[in-house]
């Protein structure tokens, strides 16, 4: 073998490892809940809700059943109750992001995946607190685990 296809078969593998480890990783949401504070025609304090699922076998086994957020003085509080579909335990990971009132991204990437298990037809509530009064709006993510 000459060096010139010795590298091209090295590259191929290299190539083959970076395209085998990047599947195994789960950095897409498989579920994404927007909520994003309005205010209706009296003034008063709306949340427009949005559930986007991005992963078919989620969309099975989980069901978003409330987001809620609220104000605790000038910081913005989120909560989700979330309900297995499924009879099985399944693991999930969940993370809040948050955004200001522009749609621009608080503490990009700061938040940390947390586990969440859920049994058999569970229903849980899950909580966050903005990291910054400047939180208008957040995203709650779930995926499968790694």
């Amino acid at each position: 073998m000459n060096e010139i296809q010795y590298l091209k078969s090295a590259m191929a593998a290299i190539a083959a490892v970076a395209v085998l480890g990047l599947a195994g990783c789960s950095t897409t949401a498989g579920v994404e809940a927007t909520a994003r504070t309005a205010w209706d025609d009296q003034g008063a304090r709306t949340l427009e809700k949005n559930v986007v699922f991005n992963s078919g076998s989620l969309k099975g086994d989980i069901q978003i059943v409330d987001i809620k957020s609220a104000m605790v003085g000038d910081i913005m509080k989120a909560q989700a109750t979330l309900r297995s579909k499924d009879r099985d335990t399944l693991p999930f990971q969940y993370r809040f992001d948050w955004f200001d009132a522009g749609g621009f991204e608080i503490n990009s990437g700061a938040g940390a995946w947390k586990p969440l298990l859920l049994t058999g037809r569970e229903t849980k509530t899950i909580q966050a607190v903005a990291p910054d009064p400047r939180a208008k709006e957040f995203k709650l993510k779930i995926r499968e685990p790694d």
